[in-house]
């Protein structure tokens, strides 16, 4: 089983020929191929239910294609370990999912996992200060997650998620509970850790999103045509 030098960043990850049926119905995606390059900001749009969160779920490793191959950096997914891959390629999914415990206990969740594990966590001030970039600095470290808005619980995912460095980060509609002002600043968060660390972002959403510093490769997803060039 290959594994990753700690800090290593992914180079491309790719879909090739990607097949993907649930419980044997008609196939869900068929043919699909992407590359993402390293650093490169993707946003695909289209309506639900044509398969851009199991797209994600591919990327991440979460979820086994029918057929086809997940490759990274010219390897497998299925050579390499997957606790490795999910510590480069960060996942924020559309529905938040909150443990149990303070907005701190759900920040640094991944350090207490393996993929977060030999990483320094961060300090309460630098949470704090994050919070602040999220429009969250109302929000205490002591305070219940279970119990925040949808909205606000969205914006902690996305934090979460971006507390371990990941070289890739994949995002499933993070904006689709937040208000106009609070959408803003996840979007321009977004691009700063795409423009400024050269984080690869993709991001799936139905809605439109012309983002301001980013330079931005567009897909369009449908029934019909599957995966394809949106301008």
């Amino acid at each position: 089983m290959l594994t990753w030098a700690t800090g290593a960043r992914c180079v491309q990850v790719a879909l090739d020929d990607i097949t993907l049926c649930y419980d044997g119905a008609a196939p869900l995606l068929s043919g699909v191929r992407l590359t993402i390059g390293s650093g490169e900001f993707v946003l695909i749009r289209g309506p639900s239910g044509v398969g851009k969160s199991s797209l994600l779920r591919l990327l991440n490793g979460l979820q086994e294609p029918t057929s086809g191959r997940v490759v990274v950096d010219g390897r497998e997914l299925a050579s390499i370990d997957i606790t490795d891959h999910r510590r480069r390629v960060g996942y924020v999914q559309q529905t938040p999912v909150m443990v149990s415990g303070s907005v701190e206990d759900n920040l640094l969740l991944a350090f207490r996992y393996r993929s977060g594990r030999g990483q320094t966590p961060p300090t309460q001030d630098t949470l704090r200060a994050t919070l602040g970039l999220y429009r969250l600095a109302d929000v205490p470290l002591d305070a219940d997650a279970t119990v925040l808005s949808v909205g606000q619980q969205q914006r902690l995912a996305l934090i979460r998620a971006v507390m371990t460095e990941p070289a890739l980060l994949l995002c499933d509609e993070p904006t689709s509970a937040l208000d106009p002002e609070s959408r803003e600043v996840v979007e321009d968060r977004l691009e700063a850790m795409n423009v400024e660390q050269g984080v690869g972002v993709v991001m799936v959403t139905h809605v439109d999103y012309s983002p301001k510093a980013a330079a931005v490769r567009r897909l369009r997803m449908s029934a019909e045509a599957g995966l394809e060039d949106d301008g």
